[in-house]
């Protein structure tokens, strides 16, 4: 792609023209109108920020905001440093395995674990049942509708945006400097203070920064496992949106949860050196590559026996969801005394249910169009560009992962109310594909990475035109990088439900919303059958996607 001539490196530039501009319309446009609208309460430009910073309430939820993420970035890279350093220590088949422990519950539905969460950590749930079983409590203790609750089902969420960047750490680290500091009579925790921490503090910190801008915009699981003490800005945002109709207040939190994100990630960004926060992974030495898992001192069994019991907290939801699905009582209760299919049988004949399963597929489908399309061609285009008008463009089409979703789907519902885009399909489909654009766009990139460009200046020099070149050549070679990104946003529109909340009614509501609303209401068996068909759904399409990875490689 370096070696194009300027006339076709002006032509190639056109190709991230569509998701450019389509990024300025539906999402930078609608958030930045309502940040302004922040500025236009009837008693003054400046009265919203002074009735945030006045109302107790206000200023409590935006204190809880930034408190609670940041307990929740220090939980995930506390929790992180043992799992990532334990897929790291071991032969490569069993890391395999390990980093699918993490990858299952990263690409399953957060709202999907915190239904599980819900069902294990309630008065006498899971949990609190065992421990009164075991004669350690007398009475249950409340994990949940307060701030452990929070915490847990937060961390759980976002602990593998840390583990993945550390655990590229690991992999990059030479094991000879480790062995000769141990060597020379350096007991562990030196060796851990003095080199591991500080050749692995780059990726922590780019980890944490992920953390700490999501759990600023958290909605779902503060929403459903918080007190009042624990209510964050997103709600906040709702509740003055849909109770009080209070359009400058919510744009003014929005406001500073969105300034927070954006500087927050333009230092990351700054911090992280080449590739910013979402730029290749470290590549193994030969050391670490190697067949033989590493010699374990005392502290590191321990280390390793820490990331082992964290593993296991990262798919518990998903081995205590599936069976419970099964239970024959209509109250829920592990392990389930009867198996039956009625719960099953509910969902697939109950009109409510087939119609949001319907909803949701239908939406997947025009994000998954809109999404592979538009950011497939931003990525080949991206080579292109030059300068601050290259960096400008990769931060628009990355913002929508970072900028919180609740923002987005408070200024596209402004928007598209007066349009009558809330009753259909469309304007949920616009939104998912502003989520979904920055994932395809990745995958892409990271596809046309490997590819070599002499192949292209070869196809030119033997005559082949423009088009020809592309379908022949450039689109086979990145065919796998494109099918990745069409299955990560079917995900990801898929598993959505901040945005499904706001941008749809009852008769076009997606199954996540459905399931969320009896959540909200009271959990039942039914909720934990249709979890456990978006969790398969999710692991079926995250399964074909390793399988075309595997058959291309």
């Amino acid at each position: 792609m370096k070696a194009q001539r300027p006339k076709e490196n002006r032509r190639l530039a056109l190709a991230t023209a569509p998701l450019v501009l389509f990024l300025l319309l539906f999402f930078a446009y609608p958030v930045a109108r309502l940040c302004v609208l922040s500025f236009a309460d009837p008693e003054g430009p400046l009265a919203s920020y002074a009735r945030l910073l006045s109302v107790p309430a206000y200023r409590a939820g935006l204190m809880a905001t930034f408190g609670i993420s940041s307990l929740v970035t220090i939980l995930s890279v506390l929790c992180a440093y043992p799992v990532a350093y334990l897929m790291a220590s071991v032969r490569p088949r069993l890391a395999a395995l390990l980093g699918l422990c993490v990858l299952l519950p990263f690409w399953t539905s957060s709202l999907v674990r915190t239904t599980a969460w819900i069902i294990l950590l309630q008065r006498y749930g899971v949990i609190n049942s065992l421990l009164l079983h075991a004669g350690l409590i007398r009475s249950p203790i409340s994990f949940i509708y307060n701030l452990s609750g929070v915490l847990i089902g937060m961390t759980h969420v976002l602990m593998p945006f840390v583990v993945l960047p550390l655990y590229s750490a690991f992999r990059g680290l030479d094991r000879s400097q480790l062995d000769a500091a141990e060597g020379l009579g350096g007991s562990w925790l030196k060796i851990i203070g003095r080199l591991v921490l500080p050749l692995t503090s780059r990726a922590a910190c780019s980890g944490a920064a992920i953390v700490f801008m999501s759990a600023l915009g958290y909605y779902v699981t503060p929403a459903l496992m918080g007190g009042a003490r624990e209510t964050m800005a997103a709600q906040l945002i709702a509740f003055n949106v849909e109770d009080q109709l209070d359009w400058p207040m919510a744009g003014a939190f929005s406001s500073i949860i969105v300034a927070a994100s954006v500087m927050i990630f333009a230092c990351a960004q700054r911090l992280s050196g080449p590739g910013g926060l979402f730029g290749s992974p470290v590549k193994a030495t030969q050391a670490t590559r190697s067949d033989v898992a590493i010699r374990r001192s005392p502290l590191d069994w321990g280390v390793a026996a820490c990331g082992a019991a964290l593993l296991f907290f990262l798919i518990l939801p998903l081995l205590i969801i599936a069976p419970m699905s099964f239970g024959a009582s209509p109250f829920m209760s592990f392990p389930p005394e009867h198996l039956t299919w009625r719960w099953y049988h509910q969902v697939f004949t109950r009109p409510q249910w087939r119609a949001a399963l319907w909803n949701s597929l239908q939406i997947g489908m025009i994000a998954v169009t809109g999404a592979t399309i538009l950011g497939s061609l931003a990525a080949i285009g991206l080579d292109a560009l030059r300068g601050r008008v290259r960096t400008a463009a990769e931060m628009l089409i990355i913002m929508p992962m970072i900028a919180p979703a609740i923002a987005l789907a408070i200024g596209l519902y402004y928007e598209f109310a007066p349009l009558h885009l809330l009753s259909g399909h469309w304007g949920l489909g616009l939104g998912h594909i502003v989520l979904a654009s920055p994932f395809v766009f990745i995958a892409v990139r990271s596809a046309l990475q490997r590819f070599d460009p002499t192949l292209l200046d070869a196809a030119t020099g033997l005559g082949a035109g423009p088009l020809r070149v592309t379908y022949r050549v450039l689109l086979p070679a990145i065919a796998p990088g494109v099918a990745a990104g069409a299955i990560f946003a079917f995900v990801t529109s898929f598993d959505d439900v901040v945005l499904a909340l706001f941008l749809t009614d009852v008769r076009s509501r997606t199954l996540p919303r459905l399931i969320y609303e009896n959540v909200s209401q009271d959990i039942n068996p039914t909720v934990a059958v249709a979890s456990t068909l978006v969790a398969l759904a999710t692991l079926l399409v995250l399964s074909i996607n390793l399988l075309l990875t595997k058959s291309k490689s």
